[in-house]
């Protein structure tokens, strides 16, 4: 069955999720809450039985409900069409309406758009050109299919991330959080992947959260840029402190890419002694 995502995602965690794998270790039948989902590839690589998958971005949700509840409908469309520039251009201009069509119109330009960005203005606008690589293909129907499997018993909702936190339980539920890595001073490049921005603010709401979940005995990862204002949100006495390194790929060439390091926030609750983990852990 396919542990990979059915989309590219701007920061997305196919990197990440085997190390996600180590650190929440057999915890696994417990219920997966991931407030950002992104690409969802934390949760297609942990497959745990049950999850609660949540993002604001309503084109993404609206895709996986589609994946979930009808991958046959999507691939008979997917399969249908041609990969050209008039496509492309048809495509990004529509509105669609249904989840299915909303789901074709993102998978499709995902596919087919330069370095498979899906990326959006502030003015919720698809503003990256054609460009795939050839012999790239709309659909790959085991993946569609491994993806709509594995979220059959997932809820899927289109929320802030507050109201998807309320919904945890300290006590039964396990929690994947991976915001945008906007910080205090607005240096790092995600934040022109999102139509929204997520604010200072909106880090500092996060980790207060984070923190009283915490407290409670909730099982937290965090993922995050690495900057000092960052680490300050999140106490030693509730959160180890990881650095892990990456390998970047969103620059534009080659030249432009290399690698860099990122926060891993692992609350106190979650057992770390058989985790294999390479980069330095804080006290």
């Amino acid at each position: 069955m396919s542990e990979l995502p059915f989309l590219k995602w701007a920061g997305g965690k196919r990197w990440l999720a085997p190390r996600l794998r180590a650190i929440f270790g057999d915890t696994l039948h417990s219920r997966l809450v991931e407030p950002f989902v992104g690409s969802g590839a934390a949760f297609f690589h942990l497959r745990p039985k049950q999850a609660l998958l949540a993002d604001s971005n309503e084109e993404l949700i609206a895709a996986f409900r589609a994946v979930r509840d009808t991958p046959a409908l999507l691939l008979q469309r997917l399969g249908s069409m041609q990969i050209n520039k008039d496509v492309f251009d048809l495509m990004r201009d529509s509105r669609p309406r249904t989840d299915a069509n909303r789901a074709v119109r993102l998978i499709y330009l995902n596919r087919t758009a330069y370095n498979g960005l899906y990326r959006v203005n502030q003015n919720n606008k698809f503003n990256v050109p054609f460009g795939c690589k050839p012999g790239t293909k709309l659909c790959d129907p085991s993946g569609i299919n491994g993806a709509s499997e594995a979220l059959r018993n997932a809820a899927v909702k289109c929320q802030d991330f507050r109201e998807t936190l309320d919904e945890v339980s300290p006590r039964g539920d396990i929690v994947y959080v991976d915001p945008p890595y906007t910080v205090k001073h607005d240096n790092n490049g995600f934040r022109r992947y999102n139509n929204r921005i997520f604010s200072w603010e909106d880090q500092e709401d996060l980790a207060r959260i984070l923190q009283r979940l915490a407290m409670r005995g909730s099982r937290i990862i965090i993922s995050n840029a690495h900057h000092a204002d960052v680490r300050k949100l999140y106490s030693n006495a509730l959160f180890h402190a990881i650095e892990v390194e990456r390998t970047t790929c969103m620059a534009a060439t080659s030249a432009g890419r290399g690698s860099c390091i990122e926060w891993l926030l692992v609350s106190r609750t979650i057992d770390l002694s058989r985790a294999r983990l390479r980069r330095k852990l804080e006290s």
